[in-house]
């Protein structure tokens, strides 16, 4: 993706005394918890609510790392095995509340239940730190929560005031992740009353396209580290994941999903995200005819993503599949039904070749059970100009008429 988530009222009252007395104690320890505590009182009527209409939930065992702070169990966001998105991307925000409305018409007509999308920091924060403007995002999450979606916001990249002296890029880490971190918990504040409680940390941190100027699991886990007790002590009812890994090499400045995920739990990270977020796209491959590559290395491949988290204790933590698809236009031939299996030097795919890619790839995802949500990028071409595939990866063409792939997904997704 390109930068453009029975207890009676005593009882009740007992487990919030403990919250807040808990907040009490580590609100002193740095900036950002601060920022939560001065929305304190939203907190807690938010959290209150969750408590009442969930009246199952217990915090017993559950605590932010380092901190003994109680969170909550993740059943609000537990789904029957097996459930649906889109990976939207960053464009919603920049719509008018008709064309939102008319993406989200359109995603719930696959049959999706979850809708993934940028929750930018650079949009939010533009000038400085004191000074926020949620209105863009507003409209999404309102537009989603009456289509009845689920939402996964990523939160992810850095405005200009907040970089390293000399990156000039969003995709650059924040120079103190202090910041960033509070950031995520006005978010997680704002947007937890109305919905949007599960959340992505970055986007494709293995890369340095996304992490500028190379890719660093030690500085990406400080960043999780900070976020995700940012977000708990915000809202204790949150899911937070990790940023969606690309499939990779360990070359240059970049580094292979494997090794950034055994990277995060060498780095300290453990405990400090309640799901992997992943990335296995496959093309010009089918996910079924790519030994070795991204698909395969989610848990068959002799090292897995799987088998780290196996070794690091959790087992029962789920993978996220945030992004998979294949682009329908670019540079050079594409990649056909016929020449797939003998072609490894383009980069894009016809579209009935897209169309059985998401078949084949719902057929597999139906037959694991250590997985979350799966999430097909993208909703609609972002362009025609066929010098970049990163302009067809969508169901619809750029003129809003659907391809095939819309048709295999949404029977895919109906078939279950």
């Amino acid at each position: 993706m390109r930068y453009v988530h029975g207890r009676g009222p005593r009882q009740r009252s007992k487990v919030m005394l403990g919250l807040y007395s808990a907040l009490l104690i580590v609100i002193v320890v740095a900036p950002w918890q601060a920022v939560v505590f001065r929305e304190y009182g939203h907190w807690r009527d938010h959290v209150e609510r969750a408590l009442g209409n969930n009246s199952s939930l217990s915090t017993a065992g559950l605590t932010v790392p380092g901190t003994g702070v109680p969170t909550l169990p993740l059943s609000h966001v537990t789904d029957p095995l097996h459930a649906y998105g889109i990976a939207a991307g960053g464009t919603m925000a920049g719509m008018s509340v008709k064309d939102i409305n008319k993406e989200l018409d359109d995603i719930v007509s696959i049959g999706a239940s979850w809708v993934r999308f940028d929750v930018a920091w650079p949009n939010i924060q533009p000038q400085d730190a004191a000074h926020y403007d949620w209105s863009g995002y507003d409209k999404v999450v309102k537009a989603a929560a009456n289509h009845h979606l689920k939402m996964l916001g990523i939160l992810a990249y850095t405005p200009d005031w907040a970089r390293a002296a000399g990156c000039g890029s969003a995709q650059c880490p924040p120079k103190d992740p202090t910041q960033f971190a509070a950031f995520a918990a006005q978010a997680a504040i704002r947007y937890a009353p109305m919905g949007l409680q599960t959340w992505e940390i970055w986007n494709e941190p293995n890369t340095a396209d996304f992490w500028h100027p190379a890719a660093s699991p030690a500085a990406y886990t400080k960043l999780l580290q900070m976020a995700y007790t940012a977000i708990k002590l915000a809202n204790p009812l949150a899911l937070v994941m990790t940023g969606g890994l690309s499939p990779q090499d360990s070359a240059g400045n970049n580094i292979s999903e494997l090794d950034f995920l055994q990277g995060i739990y060498n780095a300290g990270g453990k405990g400090f995200f309640d799901a992997v977020a992943d990335h296995p796209y496959t093309y010009p491959l089918l996910p079924s005819n790519s030994t070795g590559q991204a698909w395969s290395r989610m848990s068959q491949t002799g090292v897995s993503l799987r088998g780290i988290m196996t070794a690091n204790g959790d087992s029962v933590k789920k993978i996220w599949i945030t992004e998979f698809g294949a682009p329908t236009g670019g540079p050079g031939p594409a990649a056909t039904e016929d020449n797939y299996s003998t072609v490894h030097n383009t980069w894009h795919v016809d579209e009935q070749l897209q169309a059985d890619m998401a078949s084949r790839a719902a057929a597999l995802y139906r037959s694991y059970d250590w997985v979350g949500p799966m999430m097909w990028y993208s909703y609609k071409d972002a362009g025609t100009d066929h010098s970049t595939n990163e302009n067809f990866f969508g169901l619809f063409r750029a003129d809003g008429s659907k391809k095939p792939a819309y048709t295999a997904l949404k029977q895919a997704i109906a078939g279950r």
